[in-house]
């Protein structure tokens, strides 16, 4: 089970990444959320813990298979409550 919270980190780091492989920095995404990047980097260590991120240290966060399939379902229903 996701949290809202952790759907929303997916979310940006999904977008950030531009729908690729490539890693993020926890700088990138505490911009994106408008919050400090020592939350950011608890928060992506409970994602690497549900192995829906890659975690490594000063070098970025990049989605797994498996987060990368929750960001999508994450962002389609954000899209569909918008509709």
């Amino acid at each position: 089970m996701v949290t809202f919270s952790e759907e929303n980190y997916l979310k940006a780091i999904y977008h950030l990444s531009k729908h690729g492989s490539v890693s993020v920095s926890t700088n990138a995404i505490a911009e994106k959320m408008h919050t400090k990047a020592s939350s950011v980097t608890d928060m992506v260590k409970k994602l690497a813990e549900k192995e829906l991120v890659d975690y490594v240290k000063y070098q970025g966060v990049s989605l797994t298979e498996k987060g990368r399939l929750t960001a999508t379902l994450v962002i389609r229903k954000h899209r569909l409550w918008e509709v």
